[in-house]
Parts: structure tokens; C-alpha cells; sequence
């Protein structure tokens, strides 16, 4: 029997605490199978539209699968990337045991304290949480988010389930925007304050968080406070690039916040090589970094690389692109919950037993 879980569900099965928990799974078992993810994959057709594909496996969660998604991207005139419109994103499951079809989940993974609707926002910010609790200072809890979308939304609400936060600064280039944040996000014993500028924001956090759309820097190195940890999430648009559809890569990160980082740490280091990825490949490509200076997450979780090792240091999570073994590990989570919960439809589907043939060995092959 396959389980069929529609859109509706989707918002109604996991936390974000169990989503964080499932996504730090996947990279414990990365770190111990590195065969289990391959770096996302994306194509482009000439309307602008692409499509994504993560690949991974997460056999202690007993899933293996991938996860697909599709967007009409466009570049607005202020640099920022907008999606006209967004297929639904669909996550196919497998058994890791059998390798018969388990699940098939459709639909954006929302978690169930803040149903909102974007673009893989549940695992990024869940991501983002497991890279942060292994370089941020423990006693952090002032934090400064850049943006005041979707992502930003989910950040602030995975970085609560880990940290005791106190302060919150937001900065959006829309007055109106970090205003409704700081409005609509309210939570007791957390001051949320809407600045007037990305300076405002980071100048005295220990975390800083840009969950933008943005293709440009969106701050400045240079104010940042020794002990600072640094969240960054856009990835790439080599696609675009390559298809005429942009003039340059996109950035979220200036030069200096790599100068001064002591730390750098991404999902995939060969994600960012295989996208060229300006934050950290154009960087290296001229000379401000080297890649011995950048780690991968899963070589932390085995103790291939050190994580926060002075609380003055200056780390940065970059999380460069969502890996398909964390989409598996938050699919076979929810795909758990729903049965645990008589949610979702079932088909009458089962696997196809494969028998090979016998070839005639007498005279040759058959």
C-alpha cells in the first residue's frame, strides 16, 4: 500500500522542532554514509521556468527518495527574485529495506505552530537550525534578521526551538514589511524590533540571519562583532545565468564577511562547486578564500572538522542549497506522523517482484 498525503495535510502532521530533529538525523547519517545525498540538480527551459530534483537516503529513518519542486522565476528591477508562479513541490519515498514505493507527499512541508506558504522554507530554516547549533555561542540570544519574508518567518521560529532568545532586530528594504513582522510575530519574552537599516540589525547580535531573496549583498562584513555567527541562504543562479535570463550570479554575502570569518561551513561543498556559487566559488576563484578553508556540516557531525572552538570566533553557515537526504528525512518524518495519525489516502499499489531471465548458455547468448 502507498500513502497518498495531499496538500491540505501538509500543514497539519510535523513541528518544527520534529523537523529540525529529522533534518540533524540526516546529517548524522551523512556524515556516516557519504553515498546517502547527491547535490541538487536543477534545468532551466527558455520561459524561465526550472525544476529541481534532491536526491538522498536516510536508511535509519527507513527512506530513501528524492523530493521535486518548480518555479516561473523572474528578476524583478530592484535585483530581487520573485516566482510568478509555483508548481507543488512533491516528495516520492522509498523504502531503504525493500525499495518499494511507500509514499507519495504533495505539497510545500509546513509545520504545524506557522502554516505559511514558500518555497522549501520548513527544511531550509531547519537546516539552518542544525548549522547554527553546532557554530553559534551557546549563550546566544540576540539575533538580527535580514528579511522579513517566509524564510525569515520560519528562521526566527527554528532558531527559538534551539536558542532562548531575548532580542530580535529585523530589517526589510519595505518599511511595511519588517513592521507587520515585528507585528505578527510576537512571542512572550522575546522583543522584536523593526530597525531602519541592515546595520541596525546586525551591529550587537550574536546571530545574524539573512534569509533574503536578494541577488546583492545585503551587508556589510565590517559590522560584524567578534563572536558573531553568521546564517546565509541563497545559493545560485548558474541556470539562469547560463540561460540569459540574468547578467550576473547571485550574492547574499560581501567580501569581508568571508575575509573575517574563522569558520566556514556549508551544506555541500560539492553543491558549490558543481553551481559555481558566488558566496563561496567566486570567492575562492579569487583568491579571498581557499577551499581549504570551507567545511562541509556532515564533516563536523563525524569530527572531520572542528565547529566553534573560541567564543570569539566569527562562524557562517552557508546554507547553500537544500540536499535532498534532508527532504527524505522530512518526508519519511511527516510520512511517520501520518500514519501514526490515520492521515493521508491509501492506494492499492504494490511493488513490482523483478525476475530475471535465464539466458541460453549452450550455444551463446540467447
Amino acid at each position: 500500500m502507498v500513502l497518498l498525503i495531499c496538500p491540505d495535510e501538509m500543514s497539519q502532521l510535523i513541528s518544527m522542532k520534529e523537523a529540525i530533529e529529522a533534518v540533524e538525523e540526516s546529517f548524522r547519517q551523512w556524515a556516516e554514509l557519504p553515498g546517502v545525498n547527491a547535490p541538487r540538480r536543477r534545468i532551466h527551459v527558455p520561459s524561465g521556468v526550472r525544476v529541481s530534483v534532491h536526491q538522498g537516503g536516510v536508511p535509519g529513518l527507513g527512506a530513501t527518495g528524492l523530493m521535486t519542486h518548480c518555479e516561473h522565476v523572474s528578476i524583478q528591477s530592484d535585483g530581487t527574485q520573485r516566482y510568478r508562479l509555483r508548481g507543488r513541490p512533491v516528495h516520492v519515498l522509498y523504502s531503504a529495506q525493500t525499495g518499494e514505493l511507500m509514499a507519495i507527499l504533495v505539497g510545500e512541508p509546513q509545520p504545524k505552530e506557522l502554516p505559511l506558504n514558500g518555497v522549501t522554507a520548513l527544511r531550509t530554516a531547519a537546516t539552518s537550525a542544525v548549522g547554527t547549533k553546532q557554530l553559534a555561542r551557546p549563550d546566544s540570544h540576540r539575533i538580527g534578521l535580514l528579511g522579513a519574508g517566509v524564510q525569515a518567518k520560519y528562521h526566527l521560529l527554528a532558531l527559538q526551538q534551539i536558542y532562548p532568545l531575548t532580542t530580535v532586530k529585523v530589517y526589510s528594504r519595505n518599511p511595511e514589511n519588517r513592521s507587520a513582522f515585528a507585528r505578527t510575530m510576537t512571542t512572550p519574552g522575546i522583543e522584536i524590533e523593526a530597525v531602519n537599516s541592515a546595520r541596525e540589525a546586525v551591529e550587537g547580535a550574536d546571530i545574524v540571519v539573512a534569509a533574503t531573496n536578494s541577488n546583492v549583498p545585503v551587508m556589510d562584513g565590517a559590522w560584524l562583532q567578534p563572536g558573531t555567527h553568521v546564517v546565509s541562504i541563497v545559493a545560485s543562479n548558474v541556470g539562469l545565468l547560463r540561460g540569459g535570463f540574468v547578467s550576473k550570479k547571485r550574492q547574499e554575502l560581501d567580501d569581508e564577511t568571508l575575509r573575517r570569518a574563522d569558520r566556514i561551513v556549508l551544506c555541500s561543498r560539492e553543491q558549490a562547486q558543481q553551481d559555481q556559487q558566488a558566496d563561496i566559488y567566486d570567492r575562492i576563484e579569487r583568491g579571498i578564500l581557499s577551499w581549504d578553508q570551507v567545511w562541509e556540516l556532515p564533516e563536523i557531525f563525524s569530527g572531520k572538522a572542528p565547529g566553534r572552538t573560541d567564543p570569539k570566533q566569527i562562524t557562517l553557515f552557508k546554507n547553500n542549497a537544500g540536499q535532498g537526504v534532508c527532504d527524505v528525512a522530512l518526508g519519511a518524518r511527516i510520512y511517520q506522523l501520518a500514519r501514526e495519525k490515520g492521515a493521508g489516502i491509501e492506494l492499492e499499489m504494490d511493488g513490482i517482484e523483478y525476475q530475471e531471465e535465464v539466458q541460453g548458455v549452450a550455444g551463446g547468448q540467447g
